[in-house]
């Protein structure tokens, strides 16, 4: 038995395998487009979840020692509950200048950020240099450790500065402590 060729219905002037290719366009064009679509949106919540309370001030420092893990930044929970953070003074100042150099700006940045630290009181200290006299440096020091927070969120009214003295030494470091009304002193 014979069989005629089987023709595919197409529009006069254009090939058959133009309009095929033309619905294949389309399905691939809308698969990009739902593609697009499912990247751009958030990803589902999962079920009973609810939104996650602000971290503390233990988990700020763990997620701090993790990121800072490798530099002299050291970082500790203190018998009262409050955040501890030190850095060494030569990477905080320039000598006998009161301007915040970038690493400790890089740690004032993420403590400021913090949820953690909403509504915190902050203490901040600073030493002289061992070569200055008096502890007026100490003091511009600390000022301008303040203002650096304040200008990220921090209320000036709870920022409160001290002074380290302007006895030098390898171990002199910048002092940042911040304790948070609700926070809770580690069980000992």
């Amino acid at each position: 038995m014979h069989r005629a060729p089987s023709t595919v219905p197409h529009r006069a002037g254009r090939p058959a395998c133009d309009s095929v290719f033309h619905g294949v366009g389309r399905v691939v064009v809308l698969g990009f487009i739902a593609l697009v679509t499912a990247c751009a949106s958030p990803p589902p919540r999962p079920s009973g979840s609810v939104s996650s309370s602000p971290p503390t001030l233990a988990q700020e420092r763990q997620r701090l020692a993790d990121l800072f893990d490798g530099t002299p930044v050291t970082l500790a929970i203190d018998r009262d509950g409050s955040l501890r953070a030190e850095v060494p003074l030569r990477f905080c100042f320039e000598p006998a200048r009161a301007v915040v150099k970038p690493p400790l700006a890089a740690l004032l940045d993420r403590l400021a950020a913090s949820p953690a630290t909403r509504g915190g009181r902050w203490t901040v200290a600073a030493p002289g240099d061992p070569a200055s006299k008096g502890a007026a440096l100490a003091t511009q020091r600390g000022a301008s450790v303040r203002d650096y927070l304040v200008g990220r969120g921090a209320q000036a009214s709870k920022v409160a500065v001290g002074s380290l003295g302007s006895s030098g030494g390898p171990t002199t470091v910048v002092r940042v402590v911040v304790a948070v009304p609700s926070a809770k002193a580690p069980a000992r």
